[in-house]
Order: C-alpha cells, then sequence, then structure tokens
C-alpha cells in the first residue's frame, strides 16, 4: 500500500475507530467461544471396548467442543480476511492460534489429566473401561483438530500452483502481493504452531494408552501364548503328546500362533474401533517395537536349552506372530528386522554360516545383530 496513505489521517481515523476495536472484539469473542464450547461439552455416547457389543455414532469420536471451536476458528478468519486488512490479519489470526494452543490444548490436556488419566483403581488391575474410553476420545480429538484446521488453512491458501501464480483464494481480499504472501505466512504459521503443540500432546497421550493400557495387557497375553511351551523336544515327544491331548501333530504346533493372535485381537481391536486410523496406527508402531524387544530377549533366553527341531518351531512361532502383529501394515516389519535375523543365524546350516562367517561382512546382508548377538543366536541349539 502507498506510504501516503498509510500516513494518511483517514488511515489512521480508521485505525483507530475500526481497527482496534475490532481486534479487541475478536479476541474476546474467540476467548468466551472457545469458553462456552467447553462449558457445553459432551464426549460422544455408546462406545464400549466390549467387541459383543455394537457402538453407537459415526466415526471420528471427538468430544464435541473440537466441532465448535473449529466451527468459530472458520468463521474468525473468515471474517477477518474479509475486512481486507493486513492490520487486522496481523493482529487477529495469531491471536487465534496464541488461544488455540493455550485454551483449547490447554483443556484437552486438563481433561486428560485430571477427568480420563486410565489409572488402575487397584495396584496391578487395569483401568476402567469408561476411563480408557474417554481418554481415546480426547487423543482421536487432537487428531482431528490438527486434520480440521489444516482443511480450514488449505481452502484460505489454496494450492501450491496457485500460491506461485498469485490466483490463490486471498487474491480477491488482497490485491497486493506482499499482503497476499503476508496474510499465507501468518495463516500457515498459526497452522503449524498449533499442529505442534497439539502433536506434542497426542504423543504423550498415546505413550500413556499405551503403558498404562497396552503394555499392561500385553504381558499376560505373552504369557499365556508361550504357556507350556517347550523347545527342548523332540520330533518323537511333539507327537507324543499331540496324541495324548487328542491333537493333531500339526494343531498341536500351532498352539503358540493360535494363542497369541487371540490374545492379540483382544487387545488391539476394541481399542483401534474407537480410535482415528492415523492414531492407531501410531500406537500400533509403539507396540510393535516394544513387542519386537520382547521377542529379541526371548529368543535369546532359549540359548543352550533347546535342539535342531526346536529352533526350527521356535522360527516358525515367532515369525506367526510377527505376521500377526504386522496383518494390515506389512511396513510394521521392518520392526522384527533384529528378530528375523536372530532367527535365520539360529537355524542355519554348520557349511552356510562358515561362508557367512568366511565373507566377513561381504556376503551382501544388511545386518542388524551384532557380532555378540550373532554368537548367541548360534549357539541356541545345544550340542551335544
Amino acid at each position: 500500500m502507498p506510504e501516503v496513505l498509510i500516513k494518511s489521517n483517514l488511515y489512521r481515523k480508521v485505525s483507530g475507530k475500526l481497527i482496534t476495536p475490532y481486534n479487541v472484539m475478536s479476541t474476546f469473542f474467540f476467548r468466551r467461544s472457545v469458553e462456552k464450547a467447553f462449558q457445553l461439552d459432551e464426549f460422544p455416547v455408546g462406545l464400549t471396548l466390549n467387541m459383543s457389543k455394537n457402538i453407537e455414532g459415526n466415526a471420528p469420536y471427538i468430544i464435541l467442543a473440537v466441532d465448535d471451536v473449529m466451527y468459530i476458528v472458520n468463521n474468525v478468519i473468515d471474517k477477518s480476511l474479509s475486512t481486507s486488512q493486513r492490520d487486522i490479519v496481523a493482529s487477529v489470526i495469531p491471536t487465534v492460534g496464541r488461544l488455540l494452543e493455550g485454551d483449547f490444548v490447554g483443556m484437552v490436556q486438563r481433561k486428560m489429566r485430571d477427568e480420563s488419566y486410565p489409572k488402575a483403581v487397584i495396584q496391578g488391575g487395569y483401568p476402567p473401561e469408561d476411563k480408557i474410553v474417554q481418554f481415546i476420545v480426547l487423543i482421536n480429538s487432537l487428531d482431528m483438530s490438527n486434520e480440521y484446521l489444516a482443511r480450514i488453512i488449505s481452502s484460505r491458501i489454496g494450492g501450491s500452483q496457485q500460491q506461485a501464480s498469485g490466483d490463490g483464494p486471498l487474491k480477491s481480499s488482497f490485491p497486493f502481493e506482499r499482503d497476499v504472501t503476508f496474510v499465507a505466512n501468518a495463516l500457515s504459521t498459526l497452522e503449524s504452531s498449533f499442529t505442534a503443540k497439539s502433536t506434542e500432546l497426542l504423543n504423550e497421550g498415546l505413550q500413556v494408552l499405551f503403558n498404562q493400557v497396552v503394555r499392561a495387557r500385553l504381558r499376560p497375553v505373552l504369557s499365556d501364548t508361550f504357556r507350556d511351551a517347550d523347545y527342548s523336544l523332540s520330533e518323537v515327544d511333539v507327537a507324543e503328546i499331540a496324541r495324548q491331548n487328542g491333537e493333531d501333530e500339526d494343531e498341536f504346533l500351532e498352539t503358540v500362533p493360535r494363542r497369541f493372535e487371540h490374545g492379540w485381537d483382544q487387545l488391539m481391536k476394541p481399542v483401534g474401533r474407537i480410535m482415528t486410523p492415523g492414531t492407531f496406527a501410531s500406537l500400533h508402531d509403539m507396540t510393535a517395537h516394544y513387542l519386537a524387544k520382547v521377542l529379541e530377549r526371548k529368543i535369546l533366553s532359549y540359548s543352550g536349552r533347546t535342539n535342531g527341531f526346536g529352533a526350527i518351531r521356535i522360527e516358525r512361532d515367532f515369525t506367526a506372530i510377527v505376521d500377526v502383529v504386522s496383518k494390515g501394515n506389512y511396513s510394521v516389519k521392518e520392526v522384527f528386522a533384529k528378530v528375523t535375523q536372530l532367527l535365520m543365524v539360529a537355524n542355519m546350516e554348520d557349511d552356510e554360516w562358515a561362508e557367512i562367517v568366511a565373507l566377513d561382512g561381504d556376503d551382501g546382508i544388511e545386518w542388524v545383530l551384532t557380532d555378540e548377538e550373532k554368537k548367541k543366536a548360534r549357539s541356541l541349539v545345544r550340542e551335544y
């Protein structure tokens, strides 16, 4: 804008009598609206972790305040842009960002900490179902807030090609190119700052959900999975035990994978059907990393305690467990690279292993095992 206009008496009058009151009013309106949204807030009803019961409503399952606050954000941004005043945008947009990061994220954080924290009532027990469900809903709410705000900002800024050509949605309200760039940057900063703040809380929430719910329930699943699993048995022993149990030998050999899949589905499916796809993927990945470490330690714990047939059974069982965990998300298998290599090394023929050792790293395999771990894997089968 020409400097002669900026320094004019008219501009000073517009600034004093219109722009400044508008900025004050917008700040008051937005802050009060966020407060009111949380006063009227509601959790979705009909949600349960019981897979035998249907859940009510439609996904995503979020608190009512998210829809209300994001509707207000959309309107406040829309009104401020419609004034075509750069000074208004310079005040209102950062204020909206600060209030979202402080008031909105702060309210969700207090709900997570004070109202819905999934803590066991008695030591060694599990958190109440209603607390787990509410905590998941709050995690979903943060995730969807990021998505809703991204849509709001994207609809104002337009695509990268539109921005580059100067034909974006902002052009009609701000004819000067520098103003368009300034407003676009202000909107982008609003989105990135809020997303960083909410994602930080979201990740903390996922860690709590994993520690308090998933990991606590995964321990008994693993205990039951490997109950009575004896990898020192010979083929004859296995056939005899299967006969005594009235089972087919193949059916007996499927015991460990079958138990794990049953326990895994009971643990993850109830949580997965309530969470948003993005948050569940993060929780699933977190759980896979933890499980990979557990399986690595368990494989090495059998060192010198099994035979050749037992080592084959270990590989079969652990590979089946990895397949269950990575079902629907094949990339998770990469997390179990060390597990896979431990099993591979343990079951290599002596001449194969000798060839690998002779190549001394030039074998074309991208090893994730240390030399010590390779030695432990090779000693899995006891020598007679």
